[in-house]
Order: structure tokens, then C-alpha cells, then sequence
């Protein structure tokens, strides 16, 4: 009996050290795990504040000596009136290069900072955005969305989303051999749902995250996501192309101060 105690007693003992010994191997999985999402959490937020001081920069600095170089020529142009038709052909030419650079900073600053996006949230972002790329691609961009009454979303949420929308776009344009891309943005009481589709020539994500520098792009949207919680999933549909379909928790946030008018409907912006 009194062995049979003791052997009851060394399994209950093992039963006890092997429970709480996964239990410090959750604890410790979950502390990893967490701190990978910190790192990743401070890595995009770094990447962000850099590309509001390059667009800061690009606004204040070189934009300003392009504006002041603009009047120089201007008032140059005034001055030259008489001047021959070859000199006049070369100021035109001129200050048609210089308002040509001066809106490619332009564009170059609104797309490394969306201040679209922080003033009057992400169907209008994605709008502007789709109206830029229609400008310079023989592409027909469709953009649904059921977001005119839904509540804004934190800013972190709102940026990942748009930032993932943007990889997604860029990766179909870029490699799908597209004509056609839509954009679907719903959102209801607890999910927030992104949907890219094309009809280009679709691929498979497992076998491009093999290829480590192609992945990138893939990477970096599961990094964003991982962020906030998220998940993305992808579709080849019968009819060809691909979908993709990215998934984030509501988040709901306090609306920050609205501004006077959509950028596009020249109406009052609802926030």
C-alpha cells in the first residue's frame, strides 16, 4: 500500500510538473508573441513618421524653392516679351518642366502621407487614390462601399487598411496583367472587410512567399495585419484573376473634428 501511495503520489506530482511546465511554455509563447507584434507595431510606425518628415521636407522645402522658382520665371517671362521666337519657345518649355516637377512633388507627398485619409476617412482615401490611377493606366477601377454611415475607425486600423488596399492594387497592376479592378469595403457592428479582385492571371501566394523578395509585398500585408488582428485569404475564381479578402475587428474610435467638405462630392462630410 505504502508503494502504491508513493507511485500515486510521483504520477500526480509528474501530472503537476508537466501542467504547469506548458503552462510557462504558453506564457512564454504569448510573451514572444506579443513582443514580435511590438516589433512589428514600432517598425511600421517608424516607417510612417519617415515618410511624414520625407513628405514634410518635400512640402517646406523643395516645394517652396519650386514655387519661388516658378515666379522667377514668370516675371522672367514678363521681361522677354520681345525677345526672339526661339528664346520664347524655351521659356514655355521651361515653365512647362517646372509645373510638371512641381506636381509630381505633389503627388509624391500625398501618397507618402494620405492626408485624405486622416481628414475624411478611407472611402474617400481609396476614391482619391482610384482617380490617380486612372489618370495614368488604361485600368477600370470599380470601388463599392457601405461606409457613408459606419463610424470611423481608429487611425491605426484606417492607415493598415489603406496601406494593405494600396499593396494590393500596386500588386495587380503590376503583375496580374489586369484590365479590370475592384475594390469592396464593408463594414458592420464587428468586422471590417477589404476585398481586391482583378481579372488578370491570377497566382498562388504559397508558392510566391517562397521566393522571399517576390513575397514581400505579401509579407508586409500579413505584418500589418497580424497589427490589428487581422487576417487575409485568397481566391482564384472560375472566371480567372484573383480576389483577395482581408478581415479586421472593429475598433470603433471617438470621430475627431470634421471637415467642411468631401473632396469629391463637394458636399458636407458626414464623420
Amino acid at each position: 500500500m505504502a508503494m502504491l501511495m508513493m507511485a500515486f503520489f510521483v504520477i500526480l506530482f509528474v501530472m503537476f510538473y508537466q501542467k504547469r511546465q506548458l503552462s510557462q511554455e504558453k506564457k512564454l509563447r504569448e510573451i514572444e508573441k506579443d513582443y514580435q507584434r511590438l516589433l512589428l507595431d514600432t517598425a511600421l510606425n517608424s516607417e510612417e513618421t519617415e515618410r511624414r518628415r520625407i513628405a514634410q521636407d518635400l512640402h517646406d522645402d523643395i516645394g517652396t524653392m519650386l514655387s519661388l522658382t516658378k515666379l522667377s520665371l514668370n516675371q522672367l517671362s514678363k521681361l522677354t516679351v520681345d525677345s526672339g521666337v526661339k528664346e520664347e519657345q524655351i521659356m514655355r518649355k521651361s515653365q512647362s518642366l517646372l509645373e510638371e516637377t512641381i506636381l509630381h512633388v505633389r503627388r509624391i507627398t500625398r501618397d507618402l502621407v494620405p492626408t485624405t485619409l486622416e481628414r475624411f476617412g478611407l472611402a474617400a482615401a481609396i476614391e482619391e487614390f482610384i482617380s490617380k490611377l486612372e489618370e495614368d493606366n488604361n485600368l477600370t477601377l470599380s470601388f463599392h462601399s457601405n461606409t457613408e454611415d459606419a463610424p470611423r475607425q481608429s487611425a491605426k486600423v484606417e492607415l493598415t487598411i489603406y496601406r494593405i488596399m494600396q499593396e494590393l492594387v500596386n500588386n495587380s497592376i503590376k503583375h496580374a496583367q489586369c484590365s479590370q479592378i475592384e475594390i469592396n469595403l464593408q463594414i458592420n457592428s464587428t468586422i471590417i472587410g477589404l476585398q481586391v479582385t482583378d481579372n488578370g492571371i491570377g497566382f498562388d501566394p504559397e508558392m510566391i512567399k517562397e521566393n522571399k523578395l517576390a513575397g514581400l509585398g505579401l509579407l508586409g500585408i500579413e505584418s500589418r495585419l497580424a497589427i490589428v488582428d487581422g487576417t487575409i485569404a485568397y481566391e482564384k475564381p472560375a472566371m480567372g484573376g484573383c480576389k483577395a479578402y482581408a478581415r479586421i475587428p472593429v475598433v470603433p474610435t471617438s470621430a475627431t473634428k470634421p471637415e467642411p467638405l468631401h473632396p469629391f462630392r463637394r458636399e458636407k462630410a458626414i464623420i
